[in-house]
């Protein structure tokens, strides 16, 4: 009997989800079994948007001893930074261009010792179709090459920053920063003008962090609709338990504000007890997808609107060091936050001027600022995404959509992406931030390295893929 042919496996985007089940495929792979292919536009694979920052003060937001790319060997990233500075420990916050160092490392490594062959193509992919009468996926590379595999994985990180409508008159300029990721474009910002950066999440502490390091006389504005910031970790942060489903969570209502009840009561437990609220974030941790799952959409949506917000400020918490220096920089004056609705935002004189009406107030207020960056977070909704030329295919010709809540991707347990007729689209799958829609916790390390490696070993699993 003949062999059979390897499979022909493309994994379009090479930064932390695409780069891990490429990891996972070498290590995992029968000799033989598959063919492994990663399509990436930048030079340097594993890097990401997160990752592909060369200034050292910007902190990883997990400690060291949680950021194993390897689910089974939890201590590997700590050894790696132990072989360049045996003081780092299990609790220490590292410079993120490190750990890309190490995503671009174990990558190597795992090309090196397997037997499964493995291509790199830098390009961008702008299309994935069915061949005619053909279980082949073909792909459209942005040179005009075409590539067939036996199964794709789309594994496209954030895709862009949220459009603004009330930005639509600074469209085109210079002073209005769309991608918060373009610090070339910030650097530009003429010294000592001040600046607003709409948001008030991670991402825009990191635009504060950037537009103050260049010059430390700026002033800067952070606006959103609440004004809330991230929590800090611990100078000692505690890894997340493995427990079972907590008790105290078991037989509620399936509802938004029991669930939030019954943590509260919790936190006031376990604060007597001589505990922190961080312990029982860090204990749901692992338990939150279960909760979303048995969320129904009516209460998902009563959680995006009303509690999303403050869940995010405390489980998605900055860098001991990280949260200090923003401290000091609100005590200082330097940096202000403002919880407001942007009215309207144009050009005037040499730079922007911003209408804001702050929550609970009814008077505007006018502020003349020499740039504005867009910090509201990536934008999750698919339906009206145009930063993607292949998701906006895929779009258009039926080949995914989006969840019910428009925060995602849809997709099946076996990450299959979900057509528009509600079927799997076979050979064509998802992972990365927007595994939102189904899991929720879908955009940090400690997750997304385990649906990586769930992905990996559907893939090769006869029958699953």
């Amino acid at each position: 009997m003949a062999a059979s042919c390897p499979q022909e496996i493309f994994i379009i985007g090479g930064g932390f989800s695409g780069t891990l089940t490429a990891v996972h495929l070498l290590r995992e792979a029968r000799p033989g079994q598959l063919r492994v292919t990663l399509i990436e536009q930048h030079r340097r694979a594993a890097r990401g948007l997160a990752y592909r920052i060369w200034d050292d003060s910007m902190l990883l937001n997990v400690p060291a001893g949680n950021m194993s790319a390897l689910a089974d060997e939890p201590g590997h990233f700590l050894a790696y930074c132990r072989d360049i500075d045996p003081a780092f420990n299990e609790g220490s916050f590292v410079p993120r261009r490190l750990f890309g160092d190490y995503l671009e490392h174990t990558l190597q490594v795992a090309e090196r010792g397997s037997r499964t062959p493995f291509t790199r193509i830098r390009a961008q992919a702008v299309a994935v179709r069915r061949k005619q009468a053909s279980p082949l996926l073909q792909i459209e590379l942005d040179d005009g090459v075409t590539r067939q595999a036996d199964q794709v994985v789309l594994a496209l990180g954030h895709l862009g920053a949220q459009p603004l409508h009330f930005a639509d008159a600074l469209a085109g300029s210079s002073r209005y920063i769309g991608n918060p990721w373009d610090y070339a474009a910030m650097d530009q910002i003429p010294a000592g003008g001040p600046v607003v950066v709409l948001g008030t999440g991670h991402t825009a502490i990191d635009a504060l962090f950037r537009l103050t390091s260049r010059d430390d006389e700026r002033k800067v504005f952070l606006l959103s609709r609440r004004g809330l910031l991230p929590k800090g970790h611990r100078t000692l942060p505690q890894p997340p338990p493995t427990t079972t489903f907590p008790g105290y969570l078991e037989d509620l209502p399936p509802t938004t504000f029991a669930y939030l009840r019954a943590i509260r009561r919790q936190v006031r437990l376990r604060q007597r007890q001589g505990c922190n609220w961080r312990d029982v974030v860090n204990a749901l941790r692992p338990h939150t997808p279960e909760i979303w799952r048995r969320l129904p959409e009516m209460e998902r949506r009563r959680f995006l609107s009303r509690v999303g917000p403050w869940w995010d400020i405390h489980r998605h918490r900055l860098a001991p060091t990280a949260y200090r220096r923003l401290r000091g920089m609100l005590a200082s004056g330097q940096a202000a936050v403002v919880a407001g609705q942007v009215l309207q935002m144009h050009e005037h004189g040499p730079g922007v001027r911003v209408i804001v009406r702050p929550r609970g107030g009814s008077e505007a207020r006018e502020w003349d600022v020499a740039a504005v960056v867009n910090c509201t977070g990536p934008d999750y909704d698919i339906d009206g995404l145009t930063a993607s030329p292949l998701v906006a295919q895929l779009r258009d010709e039926g080949c995914v959509r989006a969840d019910p809540l428009h925060i995602g991707i849809d997709v099946d347990a076996g990450y299959h992406v979900v057509g528009a007729d509600g079927l799997k689209v076979s050979g064509l799958h998802y992972v990365g931030p927007m595994l939102r829609a189904r899991y929720w916790e879908a955009i940090a390390v400690p997750e997304l390295r385990r649906h990586a490696h769930n992905l990996a070993r559907h893939l090769l699993t006869p029958g699953q893929a």
